[in-house]
């Protein structure tokens, strides 16, 4: 136990000492802030303001735009918290890569430590760090929603949102792993965390809402944990703002609304609930998992 804790203690240190790699694990976050605020805000600010004076009658323009401003940022959040879960995973993973390239992984197994020990250090240095980053990023937005003269989110709601940040990094650093055995060398894994930080925020329906991408694109992502652990985060984040933005309107309005922004899933016609799909991902990570351990037991054989 203590050669295990010794050298997750290790993973996270040689992580947090490298300053680029800590920025370039939040720069898939950046660009979403940016994307949003930048672009993204106004006009989905302007779609929800539109929504609520078509259906909703006589209201108050003004306080309807705080409103959609304060739904636009939690929607925001949830899918930025999710992005930092898979980057900084990814990132934290790589350590594994650069350790083989320079030969400290052969040292490591010199010594009297088992390889799944070794292992499992470094999926629990990615578990700790997207964590910890995660955390970070959730009390930083909760500070300016709040200084911005938003609503903070509940205790329970907060617990939510602490436990599927858990849940995402968890899984997200287990396939990140399985993805690492396929790599050897730390310039491929850094085009690996190239694309999958481009792509990760067209997957997870948050450069672009579910209901503007095509029916076939949108059947392929709720196959993907990704979507699913984006769509939990937002249920928790977004409730009490929804709530509070469509007062009044039509229930069938909200939950097409609810499709249309990827907090709901449909899958099959289906809309799935939240223990389905917690399900589902936890289903995903112990097949990545069981994955991991076959091809880490072939890789040894066959550098033996």
């Amino acid at each position: 136990m203590s050669k295990y804790l010794s050298l997750t203690k290790r993973n996270c240190l040689v992580f947090l000492r490298d300053r680029s790699s800590v920025f370039f694990s939040l720069l898939s976050m950046l660009i979403v802030m940016l994307l949003t605020t930048v672009f993204l805000g106004n006009l989905n600010v302007s779609s929800i303001t539109n929504l609520l004076a078509e259906y909703g009658g006589i209201r108050d323009a003004a306080v309807d735009t705080a409103n959609a401003e304060e739904l636009v940022w939690y929607w925001t959040l949830a899918g930025i918290l999710v992005v930092n879960s898979l980057t900084v995973s990814l990132t934290v993973i790589g350590i594994m890569i650069t350790d083989a390239n320079e030969n400290r992984l052969e040292v490591f197994y010199t010594a009297p430590i088992s390889k799944s020990v070794v292992a499992l250090s470094y999926v629990t240095s990615a578990i700790l760090i997207g964590t910890l980053f995660c955390v970070l990023t959730l009390i930083i937005a909760l500070i300016f929603i709040a200084a911005t003269g938003g609503t903070v989110l509940s205790l329970s709601a907060i617990l939510q949102i602490l436990f599927y940040i858990f849940v995402n990094v968890c899984i997200f650093s287990i396939i990140m792993y399985l993805a690492a055995l396929f790599v050897k060398s730390p310039g491929a894994w850094s085009g690996v965390a190239t694309i999958v930080g481009t792509l990760v925020g067209f997957v997870g329906a948050i450069y672009l809402p579910m209901g503007s991408l095509p029916e076939k694109v949108g059947n392929v992502l709720t196959c993907l944990p990704l979507l699913h652990g984006t769509s939990l985060m937002r249920k928790v984040c977004c409730e009490s703002i929804l709530n509070k933005t469509f007062e009044g309107m039509p229930p069938e309005v909200l939950d097409i609304y609810k499709e249309e922004m990827g907090i709901t899933i449909v899958m099959n016609d289906i809309t799935v609930s939240s223990s389905f799909q917690l399900a589902f991902m936890a289903a995903f990570g112990v097949v990545a998992f069981i994955a991991a351990l076959i091809v880490a037991k072939h890789k040894h054989i066959s550098d033996r």
